[in-house]
């Protein structure tokens, strides 16, 4: 039997994970000492003092050297005063990439074995942490919990876990820092994730689960490990279905295309959508301390409490740390850690109507304090409000697509790109053809040179029959570029219809010959 009981052990790690502490847990064992070290939450490195837990076992174990090489590379390391993983990528005897693949697999060995082995005593030191930035890896605490809990071999550990919840209704933590956070779920885990609903109690999960209790039990207690899912007896319903909906995308989807780590030795080069990316998180970084509460989660100041909320999960979405981790976004890796804690600062105040009425009253007494919001803020906000638009449309959320470009319009009625996307989705719609119009003319006003505009304009004019206007779109598009497809097959269709209702083509001909 532990001496540390294995619910005193998760928690412990719950606790450093969902708090975000920075420190050192110290583990002690009769075979030795391991020491893991976490940063904001999350393992960053740990060692060993237990015999075999060392780099150059675990390298001979992978095939990269043998025990005779071993012996003689750790003396010759030991006399360079380099470190040994160091040592072996300076003289090419083993791959960086092979030792920062070897290193990590040593981690999570270290970090997973107290879970299986007698412990004589456990202490976490919230401490800061000064850790060679080459010492550093990227380990996800909560991904590590999980593969703990599906280890676990404890019949009265999952045993007293149902029988303690068995009545209690699981539903998502109230916590968009943890709801939005990166982890790797199991298709089961997946399935069992996707039943929570704020009404459905534990057992009532397990019997439309199909699977043994003890794989459901260690299912829904690693959601609970991690921070996804709490135990309780009651739900407010009011932002359930909308927040889970978004936090259902975010655990299937994981990273949205173009933002997940990288593979491989080198920091690779940031893509179009990732550099706007990271000047967005300047701006907003900049205007931190210049905006308040209300600007800052994109409200008015008589805003209701539902729509703050709304808006402060969409921002933790957003710029959840979580999903920017590779090297190519170390730039950014603090200011996003600022970012999360000031929209939590905004949201804890004004979510409370006591401290949001002192706030107010701040707010009124020093107008100072409260500067019109910088152009640069403003443009960014425009621009993710786009980027969402844009989204929305690519998995067919058209209404909500509509209302994010209109919400564009509002934030900067100067970008043609809103007035174009929005003229594009309402052609379609006998209702909103005049919409549509205004919109793409509005567009092309905006920006003279704008292909798209002259397309789109051409395709709404032959939906409304008005063809000799359709052919003139068309034509000032081909000036553009002579190869335009869409140009090019409305022109040919209308030069058919040309035949049979005589006149117009001519017309359009002789103005841009």
């Amino acid at each position: 039997m532990n001496k540390i009981g294995i619910r005193e052990l998760f928690g412990l790690i719950k606790s450093i994970y969902l708090n975000r502490d920075t420190g050192l847990l110290v583990c002690k064992f009769p075979a030795g000492k391991r020491l893991i070290c976490f940063i904001n939450g999350n393992i960053r490195y740990a060692r060993s003092g237990v015999e075999g837990e060392q780099l150059g076992q675990f390298l001979v174990k992978g095939g990269f050297l043998d025990e005779k090489s071993l012996k003689f590379h750790l003396e010759d390391a030991k006399a360079s005063g380099n470190r040994f993983g160091q040592y072996l990528c300076d003289n090419k005897i083993v791959s960086e990439a092979h030792i920062k693949e070897t290193v990590k697999k040593l981690v999570q060995h270290i970090v997973i074995r107290p879970f299986f082995e007698e412990i004589d005593d456990i202490d976490f030191e919230n401490k800061k942490i000064s850790l060679d930035p080459a010492l550093m890896l990227e380990i996800s605490t909560g991904n590590i919990l999980l593969e703990c809990i599906r280890e676990i071999d404890n019949p009265r550990f999952i045993e007293n876990v149902f029988e303690e919840n068995r009545d209690s209704v699981p539903t998502f933590m109230d916590n968009p820092m943890l709801l939005f956070q990166k982890v790797s779920l199991t298709p089961e885990e997946g399935f069992i994730f996707s039943r929570i609903d704020g009404h459905l109690t534990m057992g009532d999960i397990e019997k439309i689960s199909s699977m043994s209790r003890d794989r459901f039990v260690k299912i829904l207690y690693g959601l609970h490990l991690i921070g996804l899912i709490d135990f309780s007896q009651s739900q407010d319903s009011s932002f359930y279905e909308e927040a889970r909906k978004d936090v259902m995308d975010n655990i299937m989807e994981q990273a949205e295309p173009g933002m997940e780590e990288s593979a491989g030795n080198s920091i690779p080069e940031l893509t179009e959508k990732q550099e706007a990316f990271v000047n967005e998180v300047f701006a907003f970084y900049e205007d931190l301390e210049r905006i308040n509460f209300y600007q800052l989660l994109d409200v008015a100041q008589e805003e209701e409490i539902f729509q703050i909320k709304r808006n402060y999960y969409k921002l933790m979405k957003r710029y959840h740390p979580d999903r920017f981790t590779g090297e190519q976004f170390s730039a950014i890796a603090g200011k996003l850690d600022e970012i999360v804690s000031r929209l939590t600062e905004a949201y804890q105040t004004l979510k409370d109507e006591d401290t949001r009425k002192a706030y107010d009253m701040k707010l009124k007494k020093n107008q100072k304090e409260t500067p019109l919001e910088a152009e640069g803020r403003r443009i960014s906000k425009s621009e993710i409000a786009f980027r969402d638009a844009l989204f929305y449309v690519s998995q067919g959320r058209f209404s909500e697509g509509i209302e994010m470009l209109n919400r564009c319009i509002q934030l900067n009625p100067d970008d043609s790109r809103f007035y174009l996307e929005l003229g594009k989705l309402q052609i379609d719609n006998p209702m909103w053809v005049k919409r549509a119009e205004e919109n793409l003319l509005k567009s092309l006003e905006l920006d003279q040179n704008s292909l798209e505009s002259y397309e789109a304009l051409g395709r709404l004019y032959v939906k409304m029959g008005r063809n000799e206007r359709a052919a003139r779109y068309f034509a000032g598009a081909l000036t553009l570029d002579p190869e335009s497809e869409v140009a090019l097959e409305g022109m040919s269709a209308l030069k058919k219809l040309d035949k049979k209702s005589g006149g117009f083509m001519s017309k359009i001909s002789d103005l841009f010959s």
